[in-house]
């Protein structure tokens, strides 16, 4: 079987082709490429937007395409943002001239956040579109973490160039409309959660939903979190967008417990990009307004190792997103076992239960999750107990030959599926 992959960012053998760094690789994309590689009926190739064009490429098996990507010009690449804000790109014959270039059996559609979802109106060949997160409810839940601090933060200049907080919200809804419009075409789709698959019925009642987890980097499996090794008052937290991410909540909350019963506390946040000025000035604003300089580390991005050791280190992870569907911050915590606080929002209850995998609070209330901290570093056989049973289910969830099996079989269903579809409408009498 060939399948053709179309994603939002390239692979680590393009970034690598093309002299890049590999910091931000090695996801639960790359895993399932290099699951898929041992796949002996299945031929892969991936195409992805890239700002350095490229011929196709072939390295271990899988066959890569570039897409145009952003122009490196700067007047240009600001007249593009400004172009797609006003108009957003459903330009999708290159997409078509690699499908007709590698002649695929199926079409895989890696998340609905860019227009390459709209190919199930277009493909000659089924497509399967896989939910990653949902703009269309991110839209109306991101705001919740818009502060005070972030918006003393916004910068003019990033505006005029197009980019920034502010139009990234503008983005968002005109990525939602787009995003509804590709799973009402849609007729096959894979998810994760009972939210995603809720969203899909809704938007789609006729379609197909298939069930298939994400895989992790072997980094995490091969740690196990000791609480006679962790930091006793040590809070961490992956965050890479300081509003979708509640940061602002999470600062609350370590105010509050540094103010009562913990005032030893330490919490340690990755995720923060230290090159987005936006973000870096709401997060260091927020800090010194609540008095916590001294007590919180702003580590920026860390590689799979550098989240290990952070997640060993710590006595709690925190999640405190106003929106997330299956985020891989959490699965990481739970594969290595760190006791989990998280908010119980979208996709969430689908990965952990509450005080069974981890312990799940409402969003946007500093209070309960100050709380749920507190309980955890308090009651050293509970943080024990929820970490046993989080190790387990992440494992279970992540294996990687379960979820290539699951995968590959989902491709045989949707071609079969089609198939007989197809001949049903053919065998219908015209109108």
């Amino acid at each position: 079987m060939r399948v053709l992959w179309f994603v939002e960012k390239p692979l680590a053998p393009v970034t690598r082709r093309l002299g890049g760094p590999d910091v931000n690789h090695g996801s639960w994309l790359d895993q399932y490429e290099a699951a898929l590689r041992s796949a002996h009926d299945i031929t892969l190739a991936v195409a992805g937007p890239s700002d350095t064009a490229f011929e196709p490429f072939e390295t271990g098996g899988v066959t890569y395409f570039a897409l145009p990507g952003t122009s490196s010009n700067g007047v240009r690449r600001v007249a593009d943002r400004w172009r797609r804000l006003a108009r957003p790109d459903t330009n999708l014959d290159h997409c078509r001239e690699v499908i007709e270039r590698f002649h695929p059996d199926l079409v895989q559609v890696h998340g609905t956040e860019r227009e390459f979802g709209l190919l199930a109106g277009v493909s000659p060949v089924p497509v399967v579109i896989s939910i990653q997160g949902l703009l269309t409810v991110y839209a109306l839940t991101e705001s919740r973490g818009i502060d005070r601090s972030l918006i003393l933060s916004l910068s003019p200049s990033l505006f005029v160039r197009g980019t920034g907080n502010l139009l990234d919200n503008v983005r968002q809804w005109t990525g939602a409309a787009r995003e509804r419009r590709s799973i009402r075409l849609g007729r096959h789709f894979i998810g994760r959660t009972s939210w995603d698959a809720d969203v899909v019925r809704v938007l789609n009642p006729g379609a197909h939903y298939y069930h298939c987890d994400e895989l992790l980097r072997p980094e995490f499996s091969a740690s196990d979190w000791d609480p006679g090794r962790c930091a006793p008052t040590t809070v961490y937290c992956t965050a890479g967008s300081y509003a979708r991410k509640g940061l602002g909540t999470l600062f609350k909350a370590i105010a509050l417990l540094r103010e009562g019963a913990v005032p030893q506390i330490r919490l340690r946040v990755a995720g923060v990009d230290l090159r987005h000025p936006e973000e870096t000035r709401a997060t260091a604003r927020e800090i010194r307004r609540l008095g916590l300089t001294g007590c919180v580390d702003v580590l920026g991005t860390l590689d799979a190792t550098g989240i290990v050791q952070e997640l060993l280190r710590a006595a709690v992870f925190a999640l405190p997103s106003h929106a997330d569907n299956s985020p891989n911050s959490l699965a990481e915590a739970m594969m290595v076992g760190t006791p989990c606080v998280a908010s119980a929002v979208g996709g969430v209850p689908s990965l952990a239960r509450d005080r069974v995998e981890a312990l799940l609070v409402q969003d946007g209330d500093p209070y309960s999750l100050a709380g749920a901290i507190l309980r955890l570093l308090e009651d050293h056989e509970l943080a024990r107990q929820l970490s046993l049973n989080a190790r387990a289910a992440a494992a279970h969830r992540h294996d990687p030959q379960r979820v290539r099996q699951t995968l590959v079989g989902i491709y045989h269903t949707v071609l079969q599926r089609d198939g007989l579809e197809q001949s049903s409408h053919d065998l219908q009498p015209p109108a």
